[in-house]
Parts: structure tokens; sequence; C-alpha cells
């Protein structure tokens, strides 16, 4: 052979190995006619499939031995957090994203750590959740709390590309799954409480390059100028009907929060279902649906929308469902959005007839219901969907003076209520009347969603940990199980050596914590399946709790410019405080868990000043009960935190922080590095 030739050869086998490699690759996820097709023995898509109905065709698991489900494995995730993602499933591998965007590959049938790949956004502006990825043609797709859209291989869990996404990062943040359609990565941000405008964005899958963007903002619906900071964010879900490539969005709460002064009217899209024909080169809005004009009491159409065709009055329709968190459940025409059943699932007394006052008002639900954002689902069988909602009132408070707009500060006119002793109820409604079937109680918020089995099963959970399977004509339950943590994660299912699994990602409660709930066990990816008796335990070994992000903005290691009147005995009795009223959420070294840091990088980034740092104290914590705290109380946590964030007290440590109004003390500027109380002994 000569050289010539050689080469030749050289060059044509390392075609034919790049074709194989990339074909391993592609065999890794599934490729968009995969995700198309019907294979209930994957999990795909954050809600199964397309359409949003988390409905299986699998029957392995049944009315009559759903009793004898056990725990066939766990393992721990080294990132604790409030955990809100589907596990998606392919070919025996699932794919976790985990509350501060990290991503965990499992082997499917024991839950061993295949790779992963940690992250630590740079910055976090409201709790610290993430929905779910996307798999596709080798890769798998994240979208971060720093506005970030990233793509891992997926066998390696090496980056791919990372680009930038929200185009307002100061008030936006992506908290939702990351949805894979036709080439193309389609995500909503959140923010809708911090004074952005909503939009979704879809980015190519090959390289990140963006592909169009639509705003959810109808300026002309606005009156003045009020949609400059109206929200209406699309951070819960989406669904798509692939027959036609129409696109249902359910934009949020229009801004300010709370506060309709300035901005009555429709305020569209905000509080909407909307359905967008994605076949161009930009959506076009085909129809649109208001749940709640006029809101006053944070009423997100939060729930992923669900296609499905059902019969009504007799007749077979294509249909779409969507709820919201005033506890309204709609079905409409899947074509028209006309509307062809709407009721109520949670009590609604006071939510339409009060506004929120400086006094307070009662009304229900409270923010943390009616239908939260992974709504229900529908059994064709037994023509039912099945809702759990929450049950929960609260008072609804403004501050005396209206809100200003601050960007990176919550927008919005008080501190949301307090959390009271909620609980749950799963709901069945007949789709053929509209009208009640049965209905179960819950002794927590139940917002995990439901899964529903072709064998007459419908799964779902409640906040405090537990685990349900009911039969889905009857509504008799017939299976049970504790997880000890909160669940507010999707349950899923899937196959694999022939056996078909149950699973769930459980952990903190996050900013769903209510007044009733006891303190959750560490967070866990959970694996059932039946006759397994005694589960397998993975540790996080191998798993890294939070990698240091290299999206931080140059220049943060510096300390804490200023100094404030604050003492040694606040800072120690402030340390006793934050750890019984505040580290659940915020972490006990200040560094954020379900809640954002309140110490180090990611909280120097956010540049607050003294007076919001103060203002977020106080009327915010604790989460279940808002400025409920004594002033005294105050005033210590705020010394323990400026002790910890470096800031040097002034006056030789002998003048206390105020414990009320703090008047005009000197600015302060917050740096990165952090000073622990006792060297880090606490």
């Amino acid at each position: 052979m000569n050289a010539k030739s050689s080469g030749v050869w050289i060059i044509a086998l390392g075609m034919v190995l790049g074709a194989d490699v990339a074909a391993a690759a592609e065999a890794s996820t599934p490729d968009g006619a995969a995700l198309l097709g019907a294979n209930d023995n994957e999990w795909m898509l954050p809600a199964k499939n397309y359409e949003g109905n988390p409905y299986t065709g699998l029957t392995q698991i049944a009315p009559n031995n759903v009793a004898s489900l056990g725990l066939a494995w766990s393992t721990a995730l080294a990132d604790e957090g409030q955990q809100e993602a589907a596990a998606l499933s392919w070919k025996g591998t699932l794919f976790v994203a985990t509350s501060h965007n990290g991503v965990v590959a499992l082997d499917a049938a024991s839950g061993k750590l295949k790779w992963q790949f940690p992250y630590d956004p740079s910055y976090i502006i409201s709790f610290s959740v993430n929905r779910g990825v996307g798999i596709a043609d080798g890769k798998v797709f994240m979208v971060t709390l720093d506005c970030r859209v990233i793509a891992l291989n997926a066998e390696t869990g090496k980056q791919v590309w990372n680009v930038a996404g929200c185009s307002d990062p100061s008030n936006s943040f992506y908290s939702m799954a990351a949805y894979v359609y036709k080439g193309a990565v389609i995500v909503g941000h959140a923010g809708g409480d911090y004074g952005t405008e909503g939009s979704v964005t879809a980015f190519s899958t090959k390289d990140g390059k963006q592909l169009w963007d639509w705003s959810t903002i109808k300026r002309d619906t606005w009156p003045g100028t009020s949609w400059h900071h109206g929200g209406a964010a699309v951070w819960s879900g989406l669904s798509i009907d692939p027959k036609d490539s129409t696109l249902f969005v359910a934009p949020g709460n229009p801004g300010p929060d709370m506060v309709l002064k300035g901005r009555e009217g429709p305020d569209l899209y905000s509080n909407s279902l909307v359905a967008l024909d994605i076949n161009g080169i930009k959506p076009k809005v085909k129809w649109h649906y208001q749940l709640v004009k006029n809101d006053t009491h944070d009423a997100d159409a939060a729930m992923v929308p669900v296609l499905f065709t059902a019969k009504v009055a007799g007749k077979m329709q294509d249909l779409v469902a969507i709820g919201d968190k005033a506890g309204d459940f709609v079905v409409l025409d899947r074509k028209t959005g006309k509307p062809l059943h709407k009721l109520a699932v949670s009590d609604q007394t006071g939510f339409f007839t009060t506004v929120p006052t400086v006094e307070g008002t009662r009304a229900c639900p409270n923010h943390g219901g009616g239908i939260e954002w992974l709504g229900g689902g529908y059994d064709p069988a037994s023509n039912l969907f099945f809702v759990p909602s929450t049950e929960e009132c609260g008072i609804w408070k403004l501050d005396p003076d209206p809100p200003v707009y601050v960007a990176g500060q919550a927008y919005k006119g008080g501190a949301l209520p307090k959390r009271g002793k909620g609980t749950g109820m799963l709901t069945a409604i007949d789709m053929d009347t509209g009208a009640v079937r049965w209905r179960q109680p819950l002794p927590f918020p139940a917002q995990g969603g439901a899964l529903i089995t072709a064998s007459g099963l419908v799964f779902t959970s409640d906040l405090g940990g537990s685990l349900y399977a009911f039969n889905t004509t009857t509504g008799k339950q017939l299976w049970h199980a504790d997880t000890g943590s909160a669940v507010v994660a999707p349950i899923t299912t899937y196959v694999t050596g022939g056996q078909q699994y149950l699973n769930v990602v459980v952990g903190q409660a996050g900013n769903q914590q209510t007044a009733n709930l006891s303190t959750p066990q560490a967070s866990r990816v959970l694996a059932y399946r039946l006759g397994a008796t005694q589960g397998v335990v993975n540790s996080s070994e191998g798993q890294v709790a939070r990698a240091t992000s290299k999206n931080a903005a140059a220049g943060e290691l510096a300390e804490s410019v200023g100094d404030a009147p604050y003492t040694a005995e606040q800072v120690t009795a402030g340390g006793a405080v934050y750890a019984q009223h505040c580290a659940v959420c915020h972490g006990a070294q200040l560094q954020g868990v379900a809640a954002p840091a309140m110490a180090g990088p990611a909280f120097a980034r956010t540049k607050p000043t003294l007076a919001q740092l103060h203002t977020v104290v106080t009327k915010n914590m604790p989460l279940t009960a808002p400025g409920t705290l004594p002033a005294a109380d105050y005033a210590a946590i705020m010394a323990y935190m400026l002790s910890y964030d470096c800031v040097k007290p002034s006056g030789e440590g002998k003048t206390p922080f105020p414990a009320g109004d703090i008047g005009a003390l000197k600015p302060i500027t917050f740096g990165a590095k952090v000073c622990p109380p006792g060297g880090g002994k606490e």
C-alpha cells in the first residue's frame, strides 16, 4: 500500500469510526422520531409525552398486586434542596436534574452512579429548583438558575456547549424543565414576581443558537406603561400537540404581585392559557383563555397544560386542561379555546371578593395552592381526570408603601402570607359531565401530580413525604409508602430488565414549607418495584455537592466595604435564631439550599443594599410565618449575617443593631468573602 492510498484508507477509517461514535452517542438518548413515538417502557419527556399527560400503558403494577410494591433502591443526592425534577429514562439510564442545576446519570435497575455534572449557579434570585432535563440526539439539555442553556454529552456528562439564555438576567431565571422538540430546546423563564417580562424561547439543540423568542406581554391590554415590569412569566412547563405543532403555554401572575392599582385590566397574557402556532419562523397566537383577570392573590396558571381526547356530553373531543393556584380547573376545546367544564377544586373563600390590604384580609387558597405546577392527568379507560390540590388559607397583607421596582428585587405589594397547616385533596372529575366522581383527602398539600396506569391505578403524593395508589374508578386507597422527605417532584415509571419501576425524587419542602411539616430527611432518588423487600442503599459517594460555577462575574472575591452597628452578643443570639428559623432554606453556612445564599459570591453578585437586606429579613422570614419574630430577634439575625459577611462592627462593637427602623445607616458594599462567627465552629 503506497502512502497516498494509506492516507485515503486512514481518512476513510476515521470517517467510519466517527460515524460509529456519533451513532453510539445518539443511541444514548432518543432521537426526534423516538420522542414523538409511544414507548411506555421509557419516560423520555418531563411529563412523559408532548401532550403533558402522565398516563402509561404499563400494566405490570396493578390493583391486585400494588400492595407488594417495595423500595428497590435509593440513591442519595449530594446537591441538597427542593427536588422537583422528573427522572427521565432511556435504555437503562436515568437522567436526573438536582436543585442547583446539577445532573446525575444513574443505572435504572440499581441506582448506581454513572456520571455527574455538578453545577453551582453564579447567582440565585429566588428559590433553587430545577424541574428536569431534556434528552435527545446524544445530549442532555438543562437550563439554569443563572440563565444558562447547557448541553451535555449523554454518555459522559461532559459539557458540549453553554450559552446565555434570559434576555433580562437581572430579574429572570430558569426553573422549568428543558423541553426538546424538532431540533429545539423550548423553555420559558421565571421571574414574574421580580418585574421581568415573561417570554418563551427556543434554542438550537445543535449549538444553542437562539431560534425564536415570544413575549407574553400583549402591551395594548395593559394600562399605560404598566407592562414594563408586567411579569406573566412562563415557569412551570408546557405541552405540544405534535399533529399541528401547537405549543400550549401558561403565563403566570402579573406584576406587581398583589397590587392592582395602576394595572387594572386584562393584562394579557397573565394568568392565561395560550395556544401558539410554532410552525413558522416566529410563534403566532391561535387563541387564549384567561383564568383570572385583575389578579391580586398570586394566582398563577401554574399547571402544565394536559392535552387529551375524551368523551364530553357523549361526544369524543380533543381537549386541553389547565388549573391555577386559585383552585380553578378548566377543560377547553383544543382547537378553539372554548371552555367546556370549569369548577373549583379548592376552597375559594374570599379569593375573588377581597383584595389584600395593609390590615390584612383572609382568602383561600393561600399562595401555595390550590393546583400547583404538576396538575394532574387523564385516564381514557374511566374518562376521569385526576387533580391533586391544596387546601390552605392565608391573611393577605400589603406594605404601607406601594412597591417600587428595583432590578433583582421582589416587585410585589408585601410579603406573601404566612403558611398554615395545609392539607391536600385528590379529585376525580368525570369528563363527560364535568362533575366530581370522587375525592380523597390527604394530610398534607398535594403537589406531586398524578401518574395514571392502564391497569387502573392513579398514584399521587403529598408534601409530608407519602406516596399513594388509588383505584381509578372507586378512589379506594390500595398502597401507601412514607419516603421521609418532602415530595414536590412527579412520580414516573419505566421498565428495565423486565421489571416495572416507580420512581420519584424527594428532598426539602423549600418554598412550599407549611407549618405542619416535620423536618424532612435528605434528598434521594427512590425506585420501587413489586416484591422488593430490602432496597439497595446507594450513598452520594462520587458526587460533588456544588461545583464552582465558571459563569460567575469577576471581582467578587473582595471583602465587604463599610461598617454597621452590631454587638457580639447580638451575633451569638442571632446565630441561634438563624439556626432555628432560617437555616433549613438558606443553609447552615448561609450558602443557600432551597432559598438564595445570604453570604459568598452568589450573594455578593446580587449587590443588595443594607436596607434591602433588612427588608428581606424582616418582611419575608421565616418562610412559614414572615414578619412574626420579635424585633430583637430580627436585629440579632441581621447582626449574625453582617458578621458572617465580614462587615466590620461600628462604634467598637458596643452599639447594637436597631430593633426596628434602621434609619439612615451608612451604605455597605457586600463582598464574597465570609467570616463565620467563631471561626466556623458554629
